[in-house]
């Protein structure tokens, strides 16, 4: 997967996760290998918003519990977000 800094389809996550950041992090110093809890400040109630609202923006459930265990860092939500598109939007 190529860095999350050149893909724009994945803009909307990096703003999710900026707004919801403890640390007052903006969406442009958001580094894909940043944990989402200690690095960008994202407690357990904000990252179930911060999945929420990733969901609300594409218009579709696009998280399970088994997906949503293996998100630590930005990067593994972008991977996440990519590869669950991918399979609902074939070819």
């Amino acid at each position: 997967m190529q860095s999350t800094e050149l893909r724009p389809d994945l803009e909307f996550a990096r703003q999710a996760v900026a707004k919801l950041s403890s640390r007052g992090v903006k969406p442009e110093e958001i580094e894909d290998e940043m944990a989402l809890n200690q690095d960008l400040g994202i407690d357990s109630l904000q990252f179930i918003r911060l999945i929420l609202e990733i969901e609300r923006q594409s218009s579709r459930r696009i998280f399970n519990v088994q997906i949503i265990a293996q998100i630590k860092t930005f990067r593994d939500l972008c991977v996440a977000i990519t590869r669950l598109e991918a399979k609902r939007d074939p070819g």
